[in-house]
């Protein structure tokens, strides 16, 4: 996992993001800021010797706007900002996984319209490439088409609630059953359970504009048409899907929204979206938008796409004989100088020993220190060579460079 979370914050460094620390414990009343009563419900809370209230978080999107708001309050906008840690939930719907997952993330504050949401999206994606993972799908949608459909329905609340939940879970039984029991005019029947279908390319904008009759909707269209030609400029147009049926638990998700799947994951491996009235709770109103990646689901599809990275091979494995410790550790220390992975054997070993010892390290080199002072080494699938120890260093030391 290390080597996943390493090859994604490249990635992101190379788009100009930076990395920032949060704390995975946080004061209750600064989480609740940011998050819904639902989400605060998921919390794992407990109190410090005050009897003041803490909670784990389970989502680091709100510490980096808290962040933003706070330490990083005299930054100029706009702020590129990544992370990586440990989130927590307590959500009984999740008991089957973990209740700690791991996640890396970056944050786009201060940035509004198509491009900056295409900038968001598009980094993603080449963070799952950077990662390894091929035959992945992004579903690109926007929060404010479907609230345009419900502002449009005379329906109670709780009603409308229902609707959400079960178009949520993509529950079209239970979305044709809820319906049976609403009056809704046959248009506005049939609207509701097409929404979940309005999924394709840009033809799918179309076809969705001559189903709906409110503004909030059409513009949300308007801009998911733009963000999908700026990501067919970034070369992604084969791997993003317009989903109109997209929606998402989290009520902070003001615009454009997105998630990333594997091939054969029933759950996204990243989830982002716009998010413009967040940083206002924290004192600092910004537009933002970011996304976030779940690194075990993300390692479960390379290693189901046979893609799992490999553990970092050793450069170089040093044996000694029984008096050849102190010149062990002297070759060892000039090796890690140039930078290159280097072991040195805790016991002493004659040279059939040391083979299988560097053998089952896997290591690329098998140095082995004598009395005199003498290196033999054998490369990888080589033949042993005696050397003088400053030999060696050049040699090993010039093939690393």
């Amino acid at each position: 996992m290390r080597s996943t979370q390493e090859a994604v914050l490249a990635e992101m460094r190379r788009w100009g993001y930076r990395y920032v620390v949060t704390p995975t414990l946080e004061s209750l009343d600064v989480l609740a800021l940011g998050l819904e009563s639902d989400q605060r419900r998921r919390l794992f809370k407990l109190s410090d010797a005050d009897g003041s209230l803490l909670a784990l978080v389970g989502e680091r999107t709100v510490p980096v706007a808290r962040l933003a708001a706070g330490k990083l309050h005299t930054a100029p906008l706009p702020l590129r900002l990544c992370y990586a840690g440990p989130v927590l939930t307590n959500d009984p719907d999740r008991f089957t996984r973990r209740r700690e997952a791991y996640q890396v993330g970056a944050e786009l504050l201060g940035a509004s319209g198509a491009v900056a949401d295409a900038e968001v999206i598009a980094m993603a994606a080449r963070c799952l490439d950077a990662a390894g993972l091929r035959d992945y799908q992004v579903d690109v949608g926007h929060s404010e088409f479907f609230q345009g459909l419900m502002d449009g329905l005379e329906l109670p609340a709780d009603i409308k609630s229902g609707i959400k939940e079960v178009l949520s879970r993509r529950d079209f039984v239970g979305l044709e059953e809820l319906l049976a029991r609403t009056p809704l005019k046959s248009a506005e029947h049939e609207l509701l359970l097409r929404f979940p279908a309005l999924r394709g390319q840009a033809d799918i904008l179309d076809a969705a504009g001559s189903l709906v009759r409110n503004r909030r909707s059409e513009q949300a269209l308007e801009e998911l048409s733009r963000v999908h030609s700026l990501l067919g400029a970034y070369g992604l147009g084969g791997t993003v899907n317009l989903d109109l049926g997209a929606i998402r638990d989290f009520d902070y998700y003001t615009g454009v929204i997105f998630e990333g799947y594997g091939q054969g994951l029933g759950s996204p491996l990243a989830q982002g979206g716009r998010y413009d009235r967040l940083l206002q709770r924290f004192g600092r109103p910004a537009a933002a938008t970011g996304f976030m990646i779940h690194l075990d689901l993300l390692g479960l599809g390379l290693r189901r796409s046979g893609r799992a990275p490999e553990l970092t091979r050793l450069d170089t494995a040093i044996a000694w004989s029984a008096a050849g410790l102190p010149g062990a550790l002297r070759l060892g220390a000039s090796l890690r100088l140039f930078g290159m992975r280097t072991v040195v054997d805790t016991q002493p070993r004659g040279m059939s020993g040391a083979r299988a010892w560097a053998h089952s390290l896997g290591a690329h080199n098998l140095l082995h220190v004598d009395a005199r002072g003498l290196v033999g080494w054998v490369p990888a699938g080589g033949r042993l060579r005696r050397l003088p120890p400053e030999q060696v260093v050049a040699r090993l030391a010039g093939s690393s460079s």
